[in-house]
């Protein structure tokens, strides 16, 4: 590339320091930004991100304080460079640093998206601190960050008290809060609650639509409850929705093991096609 006189721009460095980091190859990334200085092209917060997420990688803490700081005094942190950070004090299991640096940034006029939310979260439960790590799921509610699948799959044993929670601080779940609970609780086997999720979305005004049905329908054909996804195939088709095609592979990898089954799903989808 620099032999046919093509110089490197900064995208093209990042890319290249990036994975110098995946790889371990700090050092080397290091001489990469000195290189770039040299040539007249400005790392940018990302290339400076980038490196802080190679020493935490490396378990090298220190050094991605020292940087992080440097960024802070310059101005140009932004909310990746905080949620680099915070993850690698997390990996490191220095819990009460990484909160600090959460609580700064407020400070900085940052606010914590989603990520930055899953990753302490995630942390504290793993540090042996739930309450703390309710305490933040409510704080991410409460400042617009709607929990998803990920959120949910993070918190699974207290999944059903959260989701309850959401109600109590005032919070309506949306569509797709309903399917991540829907789809969490029936990862774990509970379809039993799976199904009154589903069943209490139209009793608070939330339509389910056809993720909804599909996801229900799916936690209920791996458990071979036929009578109940039959139930919901054709509730389902009567409403105008149709199954997708995780659904659809589903059913044909259920029947290679009972001949019945695709042929009684279909018999009820078709009938509710007809009606």
């Amino acid at each position: 590339m620099v032999g046919r006189n093509i110089s490197p721009d900064v995208f093209t460095f990042n890319i290249l320091i990036d994975t110098l980091c995946k790889k371990g190859l700090v050092s080397n990334a290091e001489n990469i930004i000195k290189i770039m200085i040299q040539r007249g092209v400005e790392p940018t917060v990302v290339t400076y991100s980038l490196l802080m997420d190679g020493y935490c990688l490396g378990s090298q803490i220190d050094k991605a304080r020292k940087l992080f700081d440097l960024m802070v005094t310059n101005e140009i942190a932004d909310i990746f460079s905080y949620n680099i950070l915070i993850n690698g004090y997390c990996k490191c299991k220095m819990i009460d640093d990484a909160r600090q640096i959460f609580d700064e940034m407020s400070l900085k006029g940052l606010v914590p998206d989603v990520v930055t939310y899953h990753t302490l979260i995630k942390a504290m439960f793993q540090a042996g601190r739930p309450q703390t790590a309710k305490e933040l799921f409510k704080d991410m509610c409460s400042h617009g960050q709607q929990p998803n699948i990920v959120t949910f799959s993070i918190m699974i044993n207290d999944a059903r008290e959260l989701f309850s929670s959401l109600f109590e601080i005032g919070l309506q779940p949306d569509v797709y809060v309903y399917n991540a609970i829907m789809k969490g609780l029936c990862q774990q086997g509970l379809m039993d609650e799976a199904y009154k999720v589903f069943k209490d979305m139209e009793k608070v005004g939330c339509l389910p639509n056809n993720c909804c049905y599909n996801i229900i329908i799916q936690g209920f054909l791996r458990h071979e409850d036929l009578p109940k996804a039959s139930e919901l195939i054709n509730e389902m088709v009567d409403k105008g929705f149709s199954a997708d095609d995780a659904t659809t592979e589903l059913v044909v990898h259920l029947s290679r093991n009972n001949n019945n089954l695709i042929l009684r799903l279909l018999k009820v989808r078709n009938e509710g096609s007809a009606n």
